[in-house]
C-alpha cells in the first residue's frame, strides 16, 4: 500500500512498462454480495465500526477488521478459520468490505509469513489475526452495538408484530445462548440476545437475564413494543409473570409444570366435568414436513391458586389478581391419549384452549 500512496512517479513508470495494477473485481452478485450490502444499507457496519477496542499495538486498521469479522456470520462456516478462508475467496466482497486489491494479493502485514512466501489462507489477513481483533472488543460493547443494530431494523419497520418468545439453547457443556424473538411474522427474529458461561450458562439460570432482554428491546422499540411473551416452564414464576403483566403491561403465556398446584386444580376441574373439552382437529408443519395432529383442550379462567404471583401483584397495587389455565391433550395416538395432558397458564385470558395453543407449538412447543 505505502507503494500506491507514497511513490506515485514509480507507479507511473509501471505503468508505462505494462505492469497491471492488482485488480480484484467480479460482475457476479449472490446472496454474501447482498447481505454485505444490506447490513451496510442499514448502517450495522458503520455501528461495527465504533466499537471500543483496547489496542495494545498498532496494525491493521481496526475498522476494516471488524467489518471482516462481521461478515463472517454470513458465511456457511461454524468456525472463525473456516468462515473467514471461504469469505476471502469473495475478492469483490472483501474490496466492498474496504481491503484494498495489493492486500488482497498480497497480504496486509508481515504477520504469519510462511517460507514458501504468504499463503492463500492469509490473504488479506491471517485469520489470527481477525480473532485478535474480536478478542479485543469488551462485553459492554457488544452489547452497545447490538441494541444500535436492532434499532435500525425497528426504525426501517423490519421487526413487525407484538408476540416474543424466550429461547435459551445450550452451546456444549459451557455455555448458554439466550434469546428473546419475536415469532409474530411467518420468519423469527432474534432482537436481544446473551451468551452465558460458567454458573450462569446452567438449565434455568438463563431465566435471570430475560428481564434485561425485554428492557433492552423496550428501550429501542417502545414502551408498546411487546405485548405478548411466550416461554417454557422454566419461566413459570409469579413475580416474573407480575412485573411485565403489571409492570410493563406485557401478558405471558408460559407451559406449566405438572407439580404446580395450579396443575392439579386445573385437573381437578377436568375431571369432575366442571369445565368441557373440545375436540380439534388441525394440521402442522415441522421442518418442511406437514402433520395430521388431533388434540382435546380444556380451560377455565380466574384461577387464584398461586401464591407467588398474588402476592407479587399486590406490590403493583393489584388485589384481584388471577390466571387463565388450560390443559391440551394429545390424542392424535393411542400411546399420546395415554400421557398427562401439556398445560399452558396466561395472564391474558382467550376465548377457549384451542386459541392459546397454536401460538406456543408453532415457536417453543416443537
Amino acid at each position: 500500500m505505502a507503494w500506491y500512496r507514497n511513490d506515485k512517479a514509480a507507479v507511473a513508470e509501471a505503468l508505462r512498462r505494462g505492469e497491471r495494477p492488482d485488480l480484484a473485481t467480479t460482475m457476479a452478485s449472490g446472496p454474501l454480495d447482498e447481505l454485505v450490502a444490506f447490513h451496510e444499507e442499514l448502517g450495522i457496519f458503520a455501528i461495527v465500526e465504533e466499537l471500543e477496542v483496547q489496542r495494545a499495538r498498532a496494525g491493521v486498521a481496526d475498522e476494516l477488521l471488524l467489518r471482516t469479522l462481521a461478515t463472517l456470520p454470513f458465511v456457511e462456516q461454524a468456525s472463525l478459520s473456516g468462515a473467514s478462508e471461504l469469505l476471502f475467496r469473495e475478492p469483490a466482497v472483501l474490496l466492498q468490505l474496504g481491503w484494498a486489491p495489493v492486500q488482497i494479493r498480497q497480504g496486509s502485514n508481515g504477520r504469519h509469513r510462511h517460507p514458501d512466501g504468504r499463503q492463500e489462507e492469509s490473504l488479506p489477513c491471517h485469520p489470527d489475526t481477525l480473532r485478535d481483533a474480536l478478542g479485543r472488543v469488551g462485553e459492554s460493547a457488544w452489547r452497545h452495538a447490538q441494541a444500535a443494530g436492532v434499532q435500525s431494523l425497528y426504525q426501517r419497520q423490519l421487526v413487525r408484530g407484538k408476540v416474543y418468545a424466550i429461547d435459551g439453547s445450550g452451546l456444549g457443556d459451557d455455555f448458554r445462548l439466550v434469546a428473546l424473538v419475536c415469532v409474530s411474522a411467518s420468519r423469527p427474529i432474534i432482537v436481544a440476545w446473551r451468551l452465558l458461561s460458567g454458573q450462569a450458562s446452567e438449565k434455568g439460570k438463563e431465566a435471570a437475564v430475560s428481564r434485561a432482554l425485554i428492557e433492552q428491546v423496550l428501550q429501542v422499540a417502545g414502551p408498546q413494543a411487546i405485548s405478548l411473551r411466550l416461554s417454557d416452564a422454566l419461566y413459570a414464576d409469579g413475580p416474573r409473570f407480575s412485573w411485565l403483566k403489571y409492570g410493563k403491561g406485557i401478558d405471558a403465556l408460559v407451559s406449566l409444570p405438572q407439580d404446580r398446584l395450579l396443575y392439579q386444580d386445573l385437573q381437578g376441574l377436568a375431571n369432575g366435568r366442571l369445565i368441557d373439552w373440545s375436540h380439534h382437529r388441525y394440521v402442522r408443519t415441522i421442518a418442511g414436513h406437514k402433520q395430521l395432529r388431533e388434540v382435546e383442550v380444556t380451560a377455565a379462567g380466574d384461577l387464584c391458586s398461586w401464591d407467588g404471583k398474588t402476592l407479587a401483584a399486590a406490590s403493583y397495587g393489584v388485589s384481584d389478581a388471577s390466571l387463565w389455565a388450560c390443559l391440551i391433550r394429545d390424542v392424535t395416538t393411542a400411546e399420546l391419549a395415554a400421557e398427562l395432558p401439556r398445560a399452558l397458564v396466561s395472564t391474558r385470558r382467550f376465548a377457549d384452549g384451542f386459541a392459546a395453543r397454536p401460538r406456543l407449538s408453532s415457536t417453543l412447543a416443537h
